[in-house]
């Protein structure tokens, strides 16, 4: 407890900070642009995508596929672990790598170097001090964002996508751009070696599902105590199947703790080396069961079903809920901190049940065909 007020007030501190920053880079540089409802012409589009992670970028990847098609250009901005997903596996036609805590000599640098862009887009639900700034120094006809309250975004999103998954929210964006009929399909980033590795290791098993307790920040992350009650209830109500547990660097460790507390039903991939190792495995599996981070996006992406945990943010969920039609979305109970293994144990009995039987037998007693 006593940590966690400690890290309550820091986050206040900084919180306070940042709303500072924002009112004053506000005053300085934002100014009102007339609300457009469809940019004109549009043959140019950068997307500022510094913030991005493995999970929404996945979300995302259908996006300059669909921009393509029609002839359009795109260009994101990215930092430099993430330009090469955008640009090799996701297609976009010029990266720009930066930092993702850019200073502002460093973001006029970087604007100069863009040069003219017929839209930019910055989906985000608030745009912080940096984006602001650098908003402000592009050389852009459209700023499309979910942050209606910014003067420089004349083309806004965030009331007329509230509550739709953030797929959906480019969806819109696209059609607002003149792209009907857009595929959503995710593009899933793969790696050949993980993929043979992995095929290795699981040729000749049973069917398993895939577990996953690791996400970024506490208040996603499941303990090993939730991870103790939940697979249990895997291996009763799927007798047919295996659990794999995934792990990540650093954390084989805990991951071979949770896989020794049962018989061999119950296993892992010894030495996970990448995200590329866990992807494989997915592609593999029947089901997933993780609290909402990447790889529930990912297991999208395959076409894999799966059970999610969220921290009790309904918000969040409307944003980033697994769309699969057999999946399942559930909210923790409401907690200070928030909290995802506050977990109402009936409710997660009932909603895994469902989740199981949807499967369908005749489905779960066969391997899934290779990916």
């Amino acid at each position: 407890m006593v940590g966690y007020l400690i890290r309550k007030g820091l986050n206040g501190v900084r919180s306070s900070r940042d709303r500072l920053r924002i009112a004053l880079i506000r005053r300085l540089f934002d100014r009102e642009k007339l609300a457009v409802e469809r940019p004109s012409e549009v043959r140019k589009v950068l997307f500022i995508r510094w913030d991005a992670k493995w999970g929404d970028s996945v979300v995302f990847s259908f996006v300059p596929r669909e921009l393509q098609r029609q002839g359009i250009s795109v260009e994101v901005i990215a930092t430099a672990d993430m330009a090469p997903v955008f640009r090799d596996q996701f297609g976009v036609d010029t990266v720009h790598v930066t930092k993702k805590r850019a200073g502002y000599g460093e973001i006029r640098q970087l604007a100069k170097r863009i040069g003219q862009v017929d839209l930019v887009v910055f989906f985000s639900h608030l745009a912080n001090h940096r984006a602001l700034y650098l908003l402000s120094q592009l050389q852009a006809r459209h700023v499309a964002s979910l942050d209606d309250s910014v003067g420089l975004v004349d083309l806004k999103l965030g009331e007329a996508t509230r509550g739709r998954h953030f797929a959906e929210k480019y969806l819109t964006l696209l059609e607002r751009c003149g792209v009907q009929g857009a595929d959503t399909q995710y593009l899933v980033p793969r790696n050949e070696q993980s993929d043979e590795r992995v095929a290795t290791f699981v040729r000749g098993r049973r069917p398993f599902i895939c577990f996953n307790a690791f996400s970024k920040g506490r208040a996603r992350t499941l303990t090993f105590e939730t991870s103790r009650q939940l697979i249990p209830m895997l291996l009763e109500r799927l007798p047919g199947h295996d659990v794999c547990v995934l792990s990540a660097p650093g954390k084989q460790q805990e991951v071979e703790a949770l896989c020794q507390q049962w018989s061999e039903r119950v296993f892992s991939l010894p030495d996970t080396q990448s995200v590329y190792d866990n992807i494989a495995l997915i592609a593999h599996a029947d089901a997933l069961v993780s609290g909402i981070t990447a790889t529930v996006h990912i297991a999208d992406g395959l076409g894999v079903p799966s059970f999610v945990l969220f921290p009790y943010d309904p918000a969040d969920r409307d944003d980033w809920h697994s769309r699969h039609p057999l999946s399942v979305n559930m909210l923790a109970q409401p907690s200070e901190p928030l909290d995802v293994n506050q977990l109402d144990w009936d409710e997660v009995k009932k909603q895994l049940s469902w989740f199981t039987s949807e499967l369908g037998v005749s489905k779960l007693d066969h391997s899934s065909p290779e990916p």
